[in-house]
């Protein structure tokens, strides 16, 4: 059996401890960024909507809606810009191997861990590090990444509500459906699917990040009626994660195999 199939059993698992899969939930993995991260306390006021461009990047993280990365119009504004992206322009505060927002230009962020939530997802404030446990955002800002499987039973447009303190951008498909950008206040919106959804399965990806101190929050949910999502499978990064775990647990029952026939 493989990793990928062990994990995917275990998140299965995970969902039947709390009811068979329904229309709320999904997956999600959580970061905590620095707190002295070079965009921490750094990026503009504002309440926006053109943020990121409208496809993911080729490491399937958002992408700077800016001129340095192919804009021409509409394009982001607020200065100054987010400064942990790639060269490419993506947004790396979901990516501890891509982040380079630390120090000396290494890594600042950093995965602490992946559960089942259910929809919908509804933490408006004292959403802190650690997996959104914590008390407040001067020990780190909460980063996390909401996924799964939507199922849509006809072909149709699908609605969201999204809010967030600061920045959540919502993906179906790896196109942008939601995109509520800038450094602000808790900001509750709704959104719908610019294009006609056709039935059967599509893939969630929802970006939330904290960069600012003082709050922050998310809430999430999918609004139309009849359409069921479903947690995805782990992420390779958290994949590897559990299978390093997966192979110190197997060390262990080799040591205490040992020990016990000496």
């Amino acid at each position: 059996m493989t990793i990928r199939t062990i994990a995917a059993a275990a998140l299965l698992s995970v969902a039947a401890l709390g009811g068979a899969a329904n229309a709320g939930n999904l997956s999600i993995d959580y970061f905590t960024i620095g707190e002295f991260d070079r965009d921490a306390n750094h990026i503009a006021f504002g309440t926006v909507d053109n943020e990121v461009q409208s496809l993911l990047g080729p490491n399937g993280l958002p992408v700077l809606n800016t001129a340095a990365f192919g804009c021409s119009s509409n394009c982001f504004s607020l200065t100054p810009y987010p400064q942990d992206v790639t060269a490419g322009g993506e947004i790396t505060y979901w990516s501890p191997s891509l982040n380079k927002g630390g120090f000396g230009g290494v890594s600042d962020v950093t995965y602490t861990g992946t559960s089942i939530v259910s929809l919908p997802f509804n933490v408006p404030q004292n959403f802190f590090p650690p997996d959104g446990t914590g008390s407040s955002d001067y020990n780190g800002f909460q980063a996390a990444k909401l996924y799964g499987t939507l199922f849509a039973p006809t072909a149709e447009t699908i609605s969201f509500s999204i809010g967030a303190d600061d920045m959540a951008f919502a993906y179906l498909d790896g196109v942008n459906v939601c995109d509520l950008g800038g450094v602000h206040a808790d900001t509750p919106g709704t959104c719908t699917t610019p294009f006609l959804i056709s039935a059967g399965n599509h893939n969630l990806d929802v970006f939330f990040v904290d960069i600012n101190n003082v709050q922050s929050g998310l809430t999430f949910d999918v609004l139309t009626q009849g359409v069921v999502s479903n947690p995805g499978i782990p992420e390779p990064l958290t994949l590897s994660l559990f299978g390093a775990g997966l192979a110190g647990a197997a060390a262990f029952r080799r040591r205490r195999k040992a020990s016990a026939t000496k």
